[in-house]
């Protein structure tokens, strides 16, 4: 069994959104949406330290709703709240407040609250293609793309389209494409620490179903979550 501290859940939660705002705690199917990524990393069942960051009291207050379950909610510095703020430096900065208060973990599994249909599996599914990798390389979810990216183009100053394929091929007779889906991300602490960089030179997929690859960025990507729980409930 993996010794506590070894893995660190990290659910960064910001208060700001500009195209949704307060999305991480608007209600979804009656719960508020940074409580669906918190249940899934409860559910995994992975004896993990699995710490919200936020800079929002809001966000920290439903986060400590679930203290006597095990997580822990920590107010993010405001220098890391801004629209400029990375990932990769909230992450450090869990890190180092981690090590500080004399805890080492080895790796970090970054779940971000705007992928609310992710499900526990999921989460051990990145895992144990971590743990298979025997370089610790990043692993991040992926999905199949609906359409192949030969379908997809620009526009000129006169609205022609330019880089689409229009040999009139199947969307099955292309390779299958992934992309990022943004629901699990899996890293190594000391590669992170010493290398400062969020991925490594070769990052493996972990492949997720789309219908729980959403990423709620909008209000049309909130109603399609609202419909597609609906649909579970029956």
């Amino acid at each position: 069994m993996r010794e506590p501290g070894e893995l660190l859940i990290i659910i960064p939660a910001r208060g700001g959104s500009k195209r949704l705002p307060r999305k991480n705690v608007l209600d979804l199917a009656g719960k508020p949406l940074i409580c669906w990524t918190i249940d899934a990393a409860l559910e995994a069942g992975l004896n993990a330290r699995i710490v919200v960051s936020s800079d929002s009291d809001e966000i920290l207050s439903i986060a400590q709703n679930y203290e006597k379950q095990g997580i822990t909610s920590q107010k993010r510095p405001g220098e890391l709240a801004s629209d400029n703020a990375s990932t990769k430096d909230v992450v450090t900065d869990i890190v180092n407040s981690e090590q500080n208060a004399g805890r080492y973990p080895k790796i970090i599994i970054l779940l971000q609250p705007t992928s609310p249909l992710r499900a526990a599996i999921d989460i051990r599914s990145a895992l144990r293609i971590y743990k298979e990798s025997q370089s610790e390389e990043t692993v991040v979810s992926v999905c199949e793309v609906d359409h192949p990216k030969a379908w997809m183009g620009t526009l000129d100053e006169n609205f022609f389209i330019e880089g689409i394929d229009f040999s009139g091929k199947r969307s099955q007779d292309f390779q299958k494409e992934y992309r990022l889906n943004g629901a699990v991300y899996v890293i190594s602490v000391e590669k992170l620490m010493t290398k400062n960089k969020f991925f490594t030179e070769n990052v493996k997929a972990s492949i997720m179903p789309r219908e729980r690859s959403i990423d709620i960025d909008e209000g049309i990507d909130f109603q399609l979550c609202e419909k597609i729980i609906s649909c579970w409930s029956y």
